[in-house]
């Protein structure tokens, strides 16, 4: 092994990609990165529906966004392409299952589900920096009003997200792990446009 470079090589950095790059770094493995996508910094974000070409990754019409389509015979994914993963894709909301999903026909009589996996779930939460979002905008606003429409006010809830709510412009010390998460040997490596 001393003759290679890395340990271990993901691909792709989605969240199993991100969990496992990070359990293999914690073991003091060297880990490498792969991704298709690139990078995104807040300005290469959509402002409106209207910009395909920051919506979609079709590299071959220089469409460069964060939605794949991959179109089988009977099915059609939508995927994330980018550092990140499927967290660009469903905007890095975080829920955990509630008892009735545990409790569904094709699987209960198998195991105590929630018992099993709730401690798997926190080491997830833990290693995706996830927090409560402090903010409710405006697609939230309009899903707490729906919610009390239906009568399910007691329902709705912020999501949990993989987002540090800093202060905007304002430059903080590592607030993961306790400031070790930039010592942690994983290197990405986006090799999108």
């Amino acid at each position: 092994m001393a003759d290679f470079d890395y340990d271990y090589i993901i691909i792709g950095s989605g969240f199993g990609g991100s969990v496992s790059a990070l359990r293999l770094a914690e073991k003091g493995y060297k880990v490498l990165v792969l991704e298709k996508g690139k990078w995104f910094a807040a300005p290469d974000f959509p402002k409106t529906n209207w910009n395909v070409k920051r919506w979609f990754w079709i590299p071959g019409i220089r469409f460069f966004g964060f939605f794949k389509l991959s179109f089988f015979r009977h099915i059609t994914i939508l995927s994330g392409v980018g550092v990140g993963g499927g967290s660009l894709v469903y905007a890095n909301t975080l829920p955990i299952p509630k008892t009735e999903y545990f409790r569904g026909p094709s699987w209960k009589h198998l195991a105590d589900w929630e018992s099993e996996l709730k401690p798997f779930y926190q080491v997830g939460l833990r290693m995706l920096g996830t927090a409560r979002n402090p903010r409710l905008e405006t697609g939230d606003l309009a899903l707490q009003k729906l919610a009390a429409d239906i009568g399910k006010k007691e329902d709705f809830e912020p999501t949990n997200v993989a987002v540090f709510f800093g202060t905007p412009n304002v430059t903080v010390p590592d607030p993961y792990f306790k400031g070790g998460g930039r010592n942690v040997p994983v290197v990405i490596f986006a090799v999108g446009a």
